[in-house]
């Protein structure tokens, strides 16, 4: 005799069994979604570290050169009760202390006060460090106040040592033919020199006698003018 199940309990077992498979599924599907699934990448780089600045090096200012002579140049004015126009020594005063100051090694302060020679020598004992540089001009053949020709000037220099006074150096520089632009420029004629030219003549000559201080003591300097 055949048994037959009933018809209920066959849908139920069916029932059982789509129950079962639904559920394996739904379990699965989360698990296969997670192990398939890879980590975003950042789209901004990272920053990067800033990298710490040295201190700026402060420079020392550089120390300043002392000057292995100092001179003080001064003049006398009224010695010789000439007729020189002032300007004159003005100019011999410059000129002078300029080709000195032209030395590296050399500093130099123009005493514009007058100065004869016994205010030079006391200037001298009561400086320290400055030798004093007097100038004086004067005459080669004086024949009286009115009849003095200017070519006839030329330049008489001492130097004395400070603290002592004693004297270094002297010496005359004569005016000599003066060049411009390589031509031997001549006085104007009659026998007298112009004012301007005679300017130009002393001023070398005072660039003369400082070279040849300059040479005395021992200190580079352009040749002295023939």
């Amino acid at each position: 005799m055949t048994n037959h199940r009933p018809v209920s309990h066959i849908v139920a077992s069916g029932l059982s069994i789509v129950a079962v498979f639904a559920l394996t599924a739904l379990c699965a599907g989360p698990v296969g979604a997670q192990s398939g699934r890879r980590a975003p990448r950042s789209s901004s780089a990272p920053a990067p570290t800033p990298t710490p600045q040295a201190a700026p090096v402060e420079k020392k200012p550089a120390a300043e050169t002392r000057a292995a002579l100092s001179f003080i140049v001064g003049i006398d004015r009224v010695a010789n009760f000439t007729n020189i126009p002032m300007y004159l020594y003005d100019s011999v005063l410059r000129a002078c202390g300029e080709r000195l100051d032209d030395s590296p090694s050399v500093k130099v302060d123009i005493a514009h006060r007058e100065m004869n020679r016994g205010e030079a020598a006391k200037r001298a004992k009561a400086e320290t460090d400055s030798h004093i540089v007097w100038i004086q001009l004067r005459f080669d053949n004086a024949r009286g106040l009115g009849d003095e020709d200017l070519s006839e000037i030329y330049i008489d220099y001492w130097v004395f040592a400070p603290t002592t006074a004693k004297i270094i150096t002297n010496g005359r520089s004569y005016q000599q033919a003066y060049r411009g632009g390589g031509v031997i420029v001549m006085p104007r004629p009659g026998g007298r020199a112009s004012l301007p030219y005679t300017e130009q003549l002393l001023k070398q000559a005072a660039r003369g006698a400082a070279e040849r201080i300059l040479s005395a003591m021992d200190l580079p300097g352009r040749s002295v003018p023939g």
